[in-house]
């Protein structure tokens, strides 16, 4: 692999800068910022690193203790403050009416940080709900902006999906391109 080790953090995972300072605008200047992507395109890798650098509150809506700390929204999220990760977001669109609530108090102080797969219903549903309230970044897998061109070859052939790219070898990546998501656990890193 011929990305520089300083483009890669601890784990092994591909530092994304420029995702990073639009993810930090949006919360700068919004009080909710919606990260869209595909599944296994690393969102929730990149809310990690985020919520690690501030006080932060981490929801996951797979998990099955987050999901019962939500049970009841508004008193799980009122008195929280801070960055509010809720990563999954598309699980729950009836959360998003309890968020517009909250981002309307003029006493509430702190911020949302929600990860979501792009789905047609999670566009309509945040964008009417939170409309003025939220700002919404797209992320994909790997760029070659992000990889640089020495890295074009590899970007064509494993494409920009994390655990495809990254694998340690070809049979690895190509084993993660062609299991179906939803069986598919072990990627071979």
């Amino acid at each position: 692999m011929n990305i520089e080790r300083s483009s890669l953090n601890i784990q092994g995972m591909l530092k994304r800068p420029r995702l990073l300072a639009r993810l930090r605008a949006g919360l700068k200047t919004a009080p909710a910022v919606l990260l869209l992507g595909p599944r296994q395109c690393g969102k929730t890798t990149l809310a990690r690193q985020l919520a690690g650098e501030l006080k932060s509150t981490y929801f996951d809506l797979e998990n099955p203790v987050d999901l019962a700390r939500l049970s009841e929204p508004m008193t799980a999220l009122g008195p929280l403050r801070g960055l509010i990760v809720i990563d999954e977001v598309q699980r729950h669109p009836e959360l998003f009416p309890v968020l517009r609530v909250l981002l309307d108090r003029k006493s509430f102080r702190a911020r949302f940080f929600i990860l979501g797969s792009a789905s047609p219903e999670l566009l309509r549903q945040s964008s009417e709900t939170l409309a003025g309230r939220i700002a919404m970044v797209e992320m994909g897998g790997f760029t070659l902006e992000e990889l640089g061109s020495a890295e074009l070859d590899r970007l064509w052939l494993r494409g920009g999906f994390p655990r495809s790219f990254l694998a340690r070898t070809e049979a690895a990546s190509s084993a993660w391109r062609q299991c179906p998501r939803e069986r598919c656990v072990d990627s071979g890193r």
